[in-house]
């Protein structure tokens, strides 16, 4: 889960550096996703 946080990160980094305009539809989807991710990732380590 932490990669694919990472490699999300990473994705949403290029994109904004390619394109000032945060409101794309890519940019937001992914962060979106990202946001999920880390949700889902935080709240088992939470757990454990």
């Amino acid at each position: 889960m932490k990669e694919q946080i990472e490699l999300l990160r990473e994705s949403l980094h290029k994109l904004m550096e390619i394109n000032s305009c945060l409101y794309s539809n890519e940019v937001v989807k992914l962060s979106q996703e990202l946001d999920k991710l880390i949700y889902a990732y935080y709240s088992r380590a939470v757990e454990i």
